[in-house]
């Protein structure tokens, strides 16, 4: 590999965390010789890296290393070899959305998440939209075959950052949100089912998010669903259809429910929700209803 592809430090503040991390790699002696300059070679010092970082971090610190990765992608000095550009910011990525929703699934985490990273969510390419970024839920150095984080929380059923993950529009945003109802409802639970109460605990949180997922999307297709019923699938909960309104599929939609969605739909389109709702000349009620709250 030539000397030109590799990483050419200009100007970099030296306190940010990803342009030293750059040095530190560049510097290595066994990155110095021809052929070893590879992504097996830096990945575990990037990861190590960031995991004793976020292993410990409180939303400050946090919310410090999201502004030196965006400060980083967006106005470091660095310049890259478009491969080593495309690996570093991919472990990166993959490094601290494990974190934060397979390890620590803390919701205020996921909420500064996507309020440092909004005004990047429209443009799903993206380094910076980390909400449309992969990870490894089970922490792998690649994460071509991971999932989204709305994909995960479908899974694992969190719905208290579910909750959250709505309300910013992601599922809105989503390409066929269908897909969203159907993992919560029928993805086997991953979960270490050891006792009854934490099968309960795993319903309770499945009926929520199908709640939720009601109040986002206007209509919600059974036969979809029942076609996965007959093909052998078992839903996590038997009684799944008293969570979804029948006006989702069958009768006509609420009024209510309609202007709920144009609101939000115009809000996503400026992208500001969920902050732009409350600046709307509205009762305080109608704001909690617009953000999803009943």
């Amino acid at each position: 590999m030539s000397k030109a592809s590799k990483p050419r430090r200009e100007i970099c503040p030296r306190s940010n965390i990803f342009c030293n991390l750059v040095d530190k790699i560049v510097k290595r002696p066994s990155l110095q010789f021809l052929g070893q300059w590879g992504y097996h070679c830096y990945e575990p010092r990037i990861y190590r890296t960031l995991a004793k970082i976020l292993r410990y971090v409180d939303l400050d610190g946090f919310d410090i290393l999201l502004t030196d990765y965006i400060a980083f992608v967006e106005k470091s000095g660095y310049r890259f070899e478009l491969n080593f550009n495309l690996e570093f910011t991919d472990i990166c990525v993959n490094t601290i959305l494990y974190w934060v929703f397979a390890r620590k699934g803390n919701p205020d985490f996921v909420e500064l998440l996507l309020k440092k990273t909004k005004d990047y969510v429209q443009d799903r390419s993206c380094n910076l939209a980390l909400i449309w970024r992969t990870f490894t839920p089970v922490y792998c150095p690649s994460s071509l075959s991971g999932i989204t984080p709305l994909l995960y929380v479908a899974q694992t059923r969190q719905s208290n950052i579910l909750k959250i993950i709505l309300q910013y529009g992601i599922l809105e945003r989503e390409r066929n949100p269908i897909n969203i109802v159907l993992t919560i409802l029928l993805y086997p639970s991953r979960v270490r089912i050891m006792v009854d109460h934490e099968l309960v605990d795993i319903q309770e949180d499945a009926k929520t998010c199908l709640v939720l997922c009601s109040r986002v999307l206007s209509v919600i297709s059974i036969r979809e669903i029942e076609t996965q019923l007959s093909l052998g699938r078992h839903p996590i909960i038997s009684n799944w259809l008293d969570y979804i309104p029948s006006t989702r599929y069958k009768d006509p939609c609420e009024l209510l429910h309609l202007c709920r969605i144009t609101i939000r739909a115009q809000l996503l389109t400026n992208n500001v929700l969920p902050n732009g709702i409350f600046s709307l000349p509205i009762p305080v009620r109608l704001q909690n209803y617009l953000n999803l709250e009943s």
